[in-house]
Protein backbone atom coordinates (compact mmCIF):
# COMPACT_ATOMS: atom_id res chain seq x y z
CA UNK A 1 0.00 0.00 0.00
CA UNK A 2 2.85 2.30 0.94
CA UNK A 3 4.56 1.47 -2.40
CA UNK A 4 1.52 2.70 -4.33
CA UNK A 5 1.63 5.99 -2.49
CA UNK A 6 5.04 6.76 -4.06
CA UNK A 7 4.26 5.72 -7.66
CA UNK A 8 2.25 8.82 -8.59
CA UNK A 9 4.76 11.44 -7.25
CA UNK A 10 7.67 9.59 -8.90
CA UNK A 11 5.86 9.54 -12.24
CA UNK A 12 5.18 13.28 -12.04
CA UNK A 13 8.85 13.95 -11.24
CA UNK A 14 10.02 11.79 -14.19
CA UNK A 15 7.73 13.60 -16.63
CA UNK A 16 8.94 16.98 -15.35
CA UNK A 17 12.57 15.99 -15.84
CA UNK A 18 11.83 14.74 -19.37
CA UNK A 19 10.10 18.00 -20.32
CA UNK A 20 13.03 20.01 -18.94
CA UNK A 21 15.49 17.87 -20.93
CA UNK A 22 13.55 18.34 -24.17
CA UNK A 23 13.47 22.11 -23.64
CA UNK A 24 17.26 22.22 -23.17
CA UNK A 25 17.85 19.96 -26.18
CA UNK A 26 15.67 22.12 -28.41
CA UNK A 27 17.65 25.19 -27.39
CA UNK A 28 20.98 23.45 -28.10
CA UNK A 29 19.84 22.15 -31.49
CA UNK A 30 18.59 25.49 -32.85
CA UNK A 31 19.52 26.35 -36.49
CA UNK A 32 23.00 27.94 -36.26
CA UNK A 33 21.85 30.57 -38.76
CA UNK A 34 20.01 32.23 -35.86
CA UNK A 35 23.40 33.27 -34.51
CA UNK A 36 24.80 35.97 -36.78
CA UNK A 37 28.00 34.72 -38.49
CA UNK A 38 29.05 38.33 -39.01
CA UNK A 39 28.81 38.99 -35.27
CA UNK A 40 30.83 35.86 -34.56
CA UNK A 41 33.54 36.96 -36.97
CA UNK A 42 33.59 40.47 -35.53
CA UNK A 43 34.31 39.03 -32.10
CA UNK A 44 37.22 37.08 -33.55
CA UNK A 45 39.26 40.11 -34.57
CA UNK A 46 41.19 39.99 -37.86
CA UNK A 47 42.08 36.31 -37.80
CA UNK A 48 40.75 34.75 -41.03
CA UNK A 49 42.57 31.43 -40.87
CA UNK A 50 40.34 28.42 -41.70
CA UNK A 51 41.06 26.80 -38.35
CA UNK A 52 40.16 29.82 -36.26
CA UNK A 53 37.15 29.24 -33.95
CA UNK A 54 35.27 32.18 -35.44
CA UNK A 55 35.63 30.75 -38.94
CA UNK A 56 34.51 27.37 -37.68
CA UNK A 57 31.33 29.01 -36.40
CA UNK A 58 30.77 30.65 -39.78
CA UNK A 59 31.40 27.35 -41.54
CA UNK A 60 28.85 25.66 -39.30
CA UNK A 61 26.36 28.40 -40.12
CA UNK A 62 26.80 27.71 -43.82
CA UNK A 63 26.79 23.93 -43.55
CA UNK A 64 23.49 22.73 -45.05
CA UNK A 65 21.12 20.40 -43.30
CA UNK A 66 21.11 16.92 -44.81
CA UNK A 67 17.39 17.21 -45.52
CA UNK A 68 18.02 19.98 -48.10
CA UNK A 69 19.84 17.69 -50.54
CA UNK A 70 17.32 15.11 -51.67
CA UNK A 71 16.90 13.36 -55.04
CA UNK A 72 14.65 15.19 -57.48
CA UNK A 73 12.16 13.50 -59.78
CA UNK A 74 12.94 13.07 -63.48
CA UNK A 75 16.52 11.80 -63.23
CA UNK A 76 17.83 14.84 -61.37
CA UNK A 77 19.54 15.48 -58.05
CA UNK A 78 20.20 18.30 -55.61
CA UNK A 79 23.75 18.93 -54.44
CA UNK A 80 25.00 21.71 -52.20
CA UNK A 81 28.40 23.39 -52.20
CA UNK A 82 29.51 25.67 -49.39
CA UNK A 83 32.75 27.26 -48.30
CA UNK A 84 34.81 30.43 -48.42
CA UNK A 85 36.49 32.55 -51.11
CA UNK A 86 39.76 34.11 -49.92
CA UNK A 87 42.93 35.76 -51.18
CA UNK A 88 46.37 34.12 -50.79
CA UNK A 89 46.73 35.64 -47.29
CA UNK A 90 43.40 34.16 -46.18
CA UNK A 91 41.54 37.47 -46.32
CA UNK A 92 37.88 37.25 -47.40
CA UNK A 93 36.89 38.18 -50.96
CA UNK A 94 33.44 39.71 -50.90
CA UNK A 95 30.93 39.67 -53.75
CA UNK A 96 32.77 37.00 -55.76
CA UNK A 97 30.51 35.31 -58.31
CA UNK A 98 30.22 31.53 -57.96
CA UNK A 99 28.38 30.08 -60.98
CA UNK A 100 27.83 26.59 -62.35
CA UNK A 101 29.36 26.51 -65.80
CA UNK A 102 26.50 25.07 -67.84
CA UNK A 103 23.29 25.60 -65.87
CA UNK A 104 24.07 29.11 -64.58
CA UNK A 105 22.86 28.62 -61.06
CA UNK A 106 24.88 31.20 -59.15
CA UNK A 107 25.47 32.95 -55.86
CA UNK A 108 27.87 35.51 -54.41
CA UNK A 109 30.22 35.42 -51.49
CA UNK A 110 29.33 37.49 -48.42
CA UNK A 111 31.48 40.19 -46.85
CA UNK A 112 33.27 37.48 -44.84
CA UNK A 113 33.95 35.41 -47.99
CA UNK A 114 31.45 32.66 -47.22
CA UNK A 115 29.06 31.31 -49.83
CA UNK A 116 26.46 28.59 -50.21
CA UNK A 117 25.11 27.20 -53.52
CA UNK A 118 22.30 24.69 -54.09
CA UNK A 119 22.34 23.04 -57.53
CA UNK A 120 19.65 21.10 -59.37
CA UNK A 121 21.56 18.87 -61.82
CA UNK A 122 20.99 15.81 -64.03
CA UNK A 123 21.72 12.72 -61.99
CA UNK A 124 24.92 11.85 -63.88
CA UNK A 125 26.39 15.36 -63.94
CA UNK A 126 28.71 16.86 -61.36
CA UNK A 127 29.28 20.59 -60.84
CA UNK A 128 31.81 22.71 -62.71
CA UNK A 129 32.07 25.97 -60.80
CA UNK A 130 33.50 29.32 -61.86
CA UNK A 131 34.85 31.63 -59.14
CA UNK A 132 35.07 35.14 -60.59
CA UNK A 133 35.85 38.58 -59.23
CA UNK A 134 37.18 41.69 -60.93
CA UNK A 135 40.84 42.14 -59.97
CA UNK A 136 41.40 38.43 -59.40
CA UNK A 137 42.32 35.54 -61.68
CA UNK A 138 39.21 33.42 -62.06
CA UNK A 139 39.21 29.74 -61.18
CA UNK A 140 37.30 26.82 -62.62
CA UNK A 141 36.79 23.88 -60.26
CA UNK A 142 35.38 20.65 -61.65
CA UNK A 143 33.94 18.29 -59.05
CA UNK A 144 33.42 14.57 -59.55
CA UNK A 145 31.92 11.50 -58.00
CA UNK A 146 34.69 11.18 -55.41
CA UNK A 147 33.84 14.60 -53.98
CA UNK A 148 30.36 13.37 -52.99
CA UNK A 149 31.24 10.01 -51.47
CA UNK A 150 29.97 11.19 -48.08
CA UNK A 151 26.71 12.58 -49.38
CA UNK A 152 25.20 15.32 -51.59
CA UNK A 153 27.11 18.14 -49.84
CA UNK A 154 30.67 19.30 -50.42
CA UNK A 155 32.77 21.88 -48.61
CA UNK A 156 35.01 23.85 -50.95
CA UNK A 157 37.31 26.72 -50.01
CA UNK A 158 38.84 28.56 -52.97
CA UNK A 159 41.83 30.89 -53.13
CA UNK A 160 41.84 33.56 -55.87
CA UNK A 161 45.12 35.13 -56.91
CA UNK A 162 45.25 38.87 -57.58
CA UNK A 163 45.38 39.77 -61.26
CA UNK A 164 45.46 43.04 -63.17
CA UNK A 165 44.35 41.49 -66.47
CA UNK A 166 40.73 40.71 -65.62
CA UNK A 167 37.92 43.04 -66.66
CA UNK A 168 34.15 43.37 -66.52
CA UNK A 169 32.17 43.30 -69.77
CA UNK A 170 28.87 45.12 -70.22
CA UNK A 171 26.56 44.42 -73.14
CA UNK A 172 23.14 44.77 -74.73
CA UNK A 173 21.15 42.66 -77.19
CA UNK A 174 18.07 43.95 -78.96
CA UNK A 175 16.12 43.96 -82.20
CA UNK A 176 16.41 46.17 -85.27
CA UNK A 177 14.19 48.90 -83.79
CA UNK A 178 16.13 49.15 -80.54
CA UNK A 179 13.97 47.06 -78.22
CA UNK A 180 15.94 44.98 -75.73
CA UNK A 181 15.54 41.22 -75.92
CA UNK A 182 14.92 39.59 -72.57
CA UNK A 183 16.33 36.24 -71.42
CA UNK A 184 18.75 35.81 -74.31
CA UNK A 185 21.47 33.31 -73.37
CA UNK A 186 24.90 34.92 -73.88
CA UNK A 187 28.08 32.84 -73.71
CA UNK A 188 31.79 33.54 -73.83
CA UNK A 189 33.64 30.39 -74.82
CA UNK A 190 37.42 30.31 -74.46
CA UNK A 191 40.27 27.87 -74.82
CA UNK A 192 42.67 29.11 -72.19
CA UNK A 193 46.38 28.92 -72.80
CA UNK A 194 49.27 28.35 -70.38
CA UNK A 195 47.81 24.98 -69.31
CA UNK A 196 44.51 26.48 -68.13
CA UNK A 197 41.25 24.64 -68.80
CA UNK A 198 38.77 25.28 -71.57
CA UNK A 199 35.61 26.87 -70.20
CA UNK A 200 32.65 29.02 -70.99
CA UNK A 201 30.86 31.78 -69.10
CA UNK A 202 27.11 32.28 -69.32
CA UNK A 203 24.87 35.28 -68.72
CA UNK A 204 21.22 36.06 -69.47
CA UNK A 205 19.89 39.41 -70.63
CA UNK A 206 17.41 41.25 -68.41
CA UNK A 207 14.11 42.87 -69.43
CA UNK A 208 16.00 45.77 -71.05
CA UNK A 209 18.36 43.44 -72.95
CA UNK A 210 21.33 44.22 -70.66
CA UNK A 211 23.86 41.56 -69.65
CA UNK A 212 27.28 41.51 -67.99
CA UNK A 213 30.32 39.31 -67.46
CA UNK A 214 32.83 39.88 -64.70
CA UNK A 215 36.36 38.72 -64.02
CA UNK A 216 37.00 38.01 -67.71
CA UNK A 217 40.66 37.59 -68.60
CA UNK A 218 41.76 40.29 -71.05
CA UNK A 219 44.06 40.00 -74.07
CA UNK A 220 42.47 36.72 -75.16
CA UNK A 221 40.12 35.69 -77.97
CA UNK A 222 36.72 34.19 -77.20
CA UNK A 223 33.75 32.91 -79.12
CA UNK A 224 30.76 35.12 -78.29
CA UNK A 225 27.38 33.51 -78.87
CA UNK A 226 23.85 34.81 -78.28
CA UNK A 227 20.84 32.51 -78.35
CA UNK A 228 17.65 34.64 -78.13
CA UNK A 229 13.97 33.76 -78.34
CA UNK A 230 12.83 31.60 -81.26
CA UNK A 231 11.75 34.51 -83.48
CA UNK A 232 15.29 35.91 -83.65
CA UNK A 233 18.42 34.40 -85.20
CA UNK A 234 21.33 32.83 -83.37
CA UNK A 235 24.38 35.11 -83.20
CA UNK A 236 28.04 34.08 -83.16
CA UNK A 237 31.35 35.95 -83.23
CA UNK A 238 34.14 33.33 -83.24
CA UNK A 239 36.94 35.91 -82.93
CA UNK A 240 35.77 38.14 -80.10
CA UNK A 241 38.82 39.83 -78.62
CA UNK A 242 38.67 41.15 -75.04
CA UNK A 243 40.91 44.16 -74.44
CA UNK A 244 41.99 45.68 -71.13
CA UNK A 245 39.62 48.57 -71.73
CA UNK A 246 36.71 46.78 -73.41
CA UNK A 247 34.00 48.62 -75.27
CA UNK A 248 30.36 47.94 -74.52
CA UNK A 249 28.97 45.02 -76.53
CA UNK A 250 25.93 45.87 -78.66
CA UNK A 251 24.20 43.30 -80.86
CA UNK A 252 21.09 43.99 -82.95
CA UNK A 253 19.14 41.06 -84.36
CA UNK A 254 16.54 41.27 -87.12
CA UNK A 255 13.28 39.43 -86.52
CA UNK A 256 12.98 36.25 -88.57
CA UNK A 257 10.43 35.54 -91.27
CA UNK A 258 8.61 32.23 -91.06
CA UNK A 259 6.83 30.00 -93.56
CA UNK A 260 4.67 26.90 -93.44
CA UNK A 261 6.05 23.90 -95.32
CA UNK A 262 3.87 21.05 -96.58
CA UNK A 263 4.84 18.15 -98.78
CA UNK A 264 5.66 14.49 -99.16
CA UNK A 265 8.69 12.29 -98.62
CA UNK A 266 9.21 9.94 -101.55
CA UNK A 267 11.75 7.27 -102.40
CA UNK A 268 14.04 7.12 -105.42
CA UNK A 269 11.22 5.47 -107.37
CA UNK A 270 8.82 8.33 -106.55
CA UNK A 271 6.69 6.24 -104.17
CA UNK A 272 5.65 7.75 -100.80
CA UNK A 273 7.79 6.76 -97.80
CA UNK A 274 5.63 6.49 -94.66
CA UNK A 275 6.79 7.18 -91.10
CA UNK A 276 10.16 8.55 -92.22
CA UNK A 277 11.97 10.81 -89.75
CA UNK A 278 14.32 13.64 -90.73
CA UNK A 279 15.72 16.77 -89.08
CA UNK A 280 15.57 20.12 -90.84
CA UNK A 281 18.06 22.86 -89.91
CA UNK A 282 18.31 26.46 -91.06
CA UNK A 283 21.92 27.07 -92.15
CA UNK A 284 21.45 30.78 -92.80
CA UNK A 285 20.74 31.74 -89.22
CA UNK A 286 21.87 28.67 -87.26
CA UNK A 287 20.36 27.47 -84.01
CA UNK A 288 17.04 26.33 -85.53
CA UNK A 289 16.50 22.59 -85.96
CA UNK A 290 13.19 20.73 -86.03
CA UNK A 291 12.13 17.13 -86.47
CA UNK A 292 10.04 16.32 -89.53
CA UNK A 293 8.09 13.02 -89.73
CA UNK A 294 5.98 11.74 -92.62
CA UNK A 295 2.63 10.17 -91.80
CA UNK A 296 1.36 6.77 -92.93
CA UNK A 297 0.81 8.18 -96.44
CA UNK A 298 4.18 9.92 -96.71
CA UNK A 299 2.83 13.44 -96.10
CA UNK A 300 4.34 15.94 -93.66
CA UNK A 301 3.50 19.42 -92.41
CA UNK A 302 5.87 21.88 -90.77
CA UNK A 303 4.62 25.15 -89.27
CA UNK A 304 6.52 28.43 -88.76
CA UNK A 305 9.99 27.53 -89.98
CA UNK A 306 12.43 30.41 -90.69
CA UNK A 307 13.31 31.19 -94.30
CA UNK A 308 16.81 30.69 -95.69
CA UNK A 309 19.07 27.85 -96.76
CA UNK A 310 18.18 24.57 -95.09
CA UNK A 311 19.57 21.07 -94.80
CA UNK A 312 17.70 17.87 -94.04
CA UNK A 313 19.30 14.77 -92.57
CA UNK A 314 18.52 11.52 -90.82
CA UNK A 315 20.09 10.07 -87.69
CA UNK A 316 21.05 6.47 -87.20
CA UNK A 317 22.74 3.70 -89.21
CA UNK A 318 21.03 4.82 -92.42
CA UNK A 319 22.25 8.37 -93.04
CA UNK A 320 20.71 10.57 -95.69
CA UNK A 321 21.30 14.27 -96.26
CA UNK A 322 19.95 17.02 -98.53
CA UNK A 323 21.84 20.33 -98.55
CA UNK A 324 21.59 23.57 -100.51
CA UNK A 325 17.78 23.75 -100.46
CA UNK A 326 16.40 27.30 -100.23
CA UNK A 327 13.18 28.10 -98.37
CA UNK A 328 11.75 31.40 -99.61
CA UNK A 329 9.33 33.79 -97.91
CA UNK A 330 6.42 32.53 -99.98
CA UNK A 331 4.82 29.50 -98.36
CA UNK A 332 6.20 26.16 -99.50
CA UNK A 333 3.40 23.89 -100.71
CA UNK A 334 3.65 20.39 -102.12
CA UNK A 335 7.39 20.13 -101.52
CA UNK A 336 8.67 16.73 -102.61
CA UNK A 337 11.65 15.46 -100.61
CA UNK A 338 13.30 12.56 -102.41
CA UNK A 339 15.30 10.19 -100.22
CA UNK A 340 17.40 7.11 -100.94
CA UNK A 341 14.72 4.58 -100.08
CA UNK A 342 13.16 1.78 -102.11
CA UNK A 343 12.37 -1.91 -102.23
CA UNK A 344 15.71 -3.29 -103.41
CA UNK A 345 17.78 -5.79 -101.46
CA UNK A 346 21.53 -6.45 -101.53
CA UNK A 347 23.36 -9.37 -99.93
CA UNK A 348 26.96 -10.49 -100.20
CA UNK A 349 29.87 -12.48 -98.90
CA UNK A 350 33.43 -11.29 -98.20
CA UNK A 351 36.36 -13.74 -98.29
CA UNK A 352 40.14 -13.76 -98.69
CA UNK A 353 42.10 -15.16 -101.63
CA UNK A 354 41.87 -18.67 -100.13
CA UNK A 355 38.09 -18.53 -99.90
CA UNK A 356 37.98 -18.10 -96.14
CA UNK A 357 35.36 -15.79 -94.68
CA UNK A 358 36.54 -12.37 -93.49
CA UNK A 359 34.69 -11.51 -90.30
CA UNK A 360 34.12 -7.92 -89.14
CA UNK A 361 35.02 -6.42 -92.51
CA UNK A 362 33.39 -2.99 -92.84
CA UNK A 363 31.01 -2.75 -95.79
CA UNK A 364 29.72 0.71 -96.77
CA UNK A 365 27.22 1.89 -99.36
CA UNK A 366 27.15 5.51 -100.39
CA UNK A 367 25.44 7.53 -103.08
CA UNK A 368 25.53 11.20 -104.08
CA UNK A 369 24.06 13.32 -106.82
CA UNK A 370 23.75 17.01 -107.66
CA UNK A 371 20.60 18.74 -108.86
CA UNK A 372 21.51 22.38 -109.47
CA UNK A 373 22.48 23.88 -106.10
CA UNK A 374 20.91 20.98 -104.17
CA UNK A 375 23.09 18.01 -103.21
CA UNK A 376 21.75 14.61 -102.19
CA UNK A 377 23.87 12.02 -100.38
CA UNK A 378 23.32 8.77 -98.48
CA UNK A 379 25.53 6.47 -96.44
CA UNK A 380 25.01 3.01 -94.93
CA UNK A 381 27.49 0.70 -93.23
CA UNK A 382 27.69 -2.63 -91.41
CA UNK A 383 30.27 -5.24 -90.41
CA UNK A 384 30.31 -8.75 -91.85
CA UNK A 385 29.21 -11.62 -89.62
CA UNK A 386 31.31 -14.68 -88.70
CA UNK A 387 30.52 -16.19 -92.15
CA UNK A 388 31.66 -13.00 -93.92
CA UNK A 389 28.08 -12.17 -94.87
CA UNK A 390 26.26 -8.83 -95.06
CA UNK A 391 22.89 -7.54 -96.30
CA UNK A 392 21.15 -4.21 -96.96
CA UNK A 393 17.41 -3.76 -97.39
CA UNK A 394 15.13 -0.89 -98.49
CA UNK A 395 17.65 0.38 -101.06
CA UNK A 396 16.75 2.80 -103.81
CA UNK A 397 17.14 2.35 -107.57
CA UNK A 398 20.29 4.49 -107.83
CA UNK A 399 23.93 3.83 -108.54
CA UNK A 400 25.94 3.06 -105.39
CA UNK A 401 29.59 2.90 -104.51
CA UNK A 402 30.34 -0.19 -102.44
CA UNK A 403 33.50 -0.14 -100.30
CA UNK A 404 34.88 -3.04 -98.27
CA UNK A 405 37.89 -2.89 -96.00
CA UNK A 406 39.30 -4.99 -93.17
CA UNK A 407 42.43 -4.90 -91.06
CA UNK A 408 45.36 -6.39 -92.97
CA UNK A 409 43.60 -6.29 -96.38
CA UNK A 410 43.55 -3.91 -99.32
CA UNK A 411 40.41 -1.83 -99.60
CA UNK A 412 37.99 -2.86 -102.35
CA UNK A 413 35.81 -0.29 -104.18
CA UNK A 414 33.24 -0.94 -106.87
CA UNK A 415 30.16 0.68 -108.39
CA UNK A 416 26.90 -1.07 -109.09
CA UNK A 417 23.20 -0.50 -109.68
CA UNK A 418 20.21 -2.79 -109.45
CA UNK A 419 18.90 -4.53 -112.55
CA UNK A 420 16.59 -6.69 -110.44
CA UNK A 421 14.76 -6.32 -107.11
CA UNK A 422 17.50 -8.30 -105.35
CA UNK A 423 21.17 -8.87 -105.97
CA UNK A 424 23.90 -11.00 -104.39
CA UNK A 425 27.63 -10.31 -104.82
CA UNK A 426 30.88 -11.92 -103.71
CA UNK A 427 33.93 -9.84 -102.81
CA UNK A 428 37.49 -11.13 -102.47
CA UNK A 429 40.01 -9.12 -100.44
CA UNK A 430 43.74 -9.27 -101.02
CA UNK A 431 46.22 -9.10 -98.14
CA UNK A 432 48.90 -6.41 -98.09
Amino acid sequence: MRFRQFVFPVAILALSLLAFYLLIARHLLQDPEVTSPAATLARSGDDHSPGHPANAANRDALAPAAATAQPVAGGRKLVEIFGRVVDPEGGPIADALIAEEKYFTSTRSRADGYYRLLLDLPVHRYPSLHYLRDGYAGRLVRLGKDDFQQGPMHELDVVLESADDTVDLQGWVGNEIGQGLENARVELIATQRANRDSYYLTAFSDAAGEFAFEGVRADETYKLTINPAAEYPYYEDPEFRVSRNPARIEVRLARLHFVDIDGMIVGSDGQPVPNYEMYISNLTIGGHSRKLVSDSSGFFSLRKFPVGEVSLSTRGPEFYKISGLQVSESSFQNLSIRVDRGSHYLSGWVSDANGLAVEKAMVTLDHSRQDGAVEYSSYRSQATDHNGGFEFADLGSVEYRLSVYALGYRKQDLKFHFDAPARAIRITLQRY
